[in-house]
């Protein structure tokens, strides 16, 4: 785990040199940039060579030693890192990421002491080096002490209260020394900065950092089913269904008053066609929280996918009560209003759509398509106009169109529609303009 971080930081300061790089003649700066460029996507050796030509054009170039020893350090190549970095420092003695990592290398030979020592100049050069303390603290937990360990934990804590790493191993610290119940607080805030830690990582995309938190916090708290339920979400993001559904059973096991794991199971049911299942686990779900609107426009939309048109309707009605301004639910309920007959209540559906999201090119279209079947031709060419300015590719509102022109006499107006709709790929229009013999090309 230790090691892991410190490989990444490495990497970042590659990264980071990349973009902080010098002025150089062009071949000079073209190998390091390259040897950035490949560092930063995982081309490990490529980079190396790309350093090491750098470094013979300029073998003065303290960053191309530093950065080619990161990248050494991340692949295992602890001796070797030590000798890069030991030249970048030779090179320029003031460079405290070079002093960093190569306490970082020693600290992996298991030299503990050089680490401490290079660990301890590094922040003299740079105070700002926050994972310093947490690294230099391994290695004085290594070299047996303790004390000297928890104190830096402490100022890693101080400095950044989320590294959950610091705190679990001050916790560990803490009970070597029987101090039994400062270990288990220290533990309980490592499992807390793990648990949001996830969270923000999951908030950024990071999904596979994101599960990595969650398994840790986990792993510390088995009964958290809070981290249980949101492993769960990420676990069903990256593709693992089957994972995400017992996660999310796992959380409703731990805490059957949990309302949001019902709901997340629920979904996913429903994408794994388990109709029953799904309308089960939202039905618990609005139990628990009767007042949310989104569970109630959700099971709504379940209904609606496995035929249930009456009660999709009903829903989509409680949820609009609830919510007055959650114009989804306004626009299913008019698609499923007018699909079963009832124009009058879809239409009034649809402007409400329009009123509360007017650049909602699908609320004008099918407000539009109401229109029209109600012989309002002129009214809904106006519609499909706006769905158009709202979506130039919108190729059935172009269909449209041109049925309505046509229908008012406006023929070579209706032609230019058809044709745009072919244009954009409507099977429809094609076959229309086909029946003619006029082409769209």
């Amino acid at each position: 785990m230790n090691r892991f971080r410190c490989i990444l930081f490495s990497l970042m300061l590659v990264a980071m040199a990349h973009n902080q790089a010098l002025s150089a003649p062009p071949a000079k700066a073209d190998y390091f940039k390259t040897g950035n460029e490949k560092a930063a996507k995982g081309d490990s050796q490529g980079a190396i060579a790309d350093y090491t030509k750098a470094i013979a054009g300029d073998a003065k170039n303290a960053k191309a030693y530093q950065n080619r020893g990161a990248v050494k350090l991340s692949g295992g190549d602890h001796r070797g890192a030590l000798v890069d970095f030991a030249k970048a420092i030779k090179l320029n003695p003031a460079y405290a990421e070079a002093w960093y990592n190569s306490g970082v290398a020693r600290r992996e030979l298991k030299d503990y002491n050089g680490a401490i020592a290079d660990f301890t100049k590094a922040l003299n050069l740079n105070p700002q080096l926050v994972g310093v303390y947490f690294n230099r603290g391994v290695a004085k937990a290594g070299a047996g002490d303790n004390a000297g360990a928890m104190a830096d934990y402490s100022k890693a804590i101080e400095l950044q209260p989320s590294n959950a790493e610091a705190w679990y191993n001050r916790g560990i610290m803490k009970n070597q020394a029987g101090d039994k119940d400062g270990a288990m607080a220290d533990v309980v805030q490592a499992v807390k900065a793990w648990f949001s830690n996830g969270v923000a990582k999951a908030s950024k995309g990071d999904l596979k950092g994101a599960l990595a938190d969650y398994d840790k916090a986990i792993a510390l708290s088995p009964k958290f089913g809070d981290a249980f339920n949101n492993r769960g979400n990420v676990k069903k993001a990256l593709g693992d269904q089957q994972g995400a559904l017992a996660d999310y059973s796992k959380a409703i096991e731990l805490n059957p008053s949990g309302a949001v794991a019902y709901s997340n199971r629920g979904f996913l049911k429903a994408v794994l066609k388990d109709k029953e299942g799904s309308l089960a686990d939202y039905g618990k779900a609005i139990e628990l929280d009767p007042k949310n609107a989104q569970w109630l426009f959700a099971r709504g939309q379940i209904h609606n996918a496995f035929g249930n048109s009456a009660e999709a309707v009903s829903d989509y009605t409680k949820a609009v009560k609830l919510d007055p301004k959650l114009s989804v639910a306004y626009l299913n309920r008019a698609n499923t209003l007018f699909v079963q007959g009832k124009k009058k209540e879809a239409l009034a559906d649809y402007s409400t759509v329009i009123q509360l999201d007017p650049k909602n090119a699908d609320a004008w279209y099918n407000h539009g398509v109401v229109l029209a079947e109600n012989k309002d031709h002129a009214g809904s060419i106006t519609d499909f106009n706006k769905a158009i300015e709202l979506n130039p590719g919108y190729a059935k509102a172009f269909f449209k169109r041109s049925l309505a022109k046509s229908a008012l006499g406006d023929e070579k107006g209706s032609i230019e529609d058809m044709k745009q709709a072919a244009k954009l790929g409507l099977e429809n229009a094609r076959s229309v303009l086909k029946s003619r013999k006029i082409s769209w090309q």
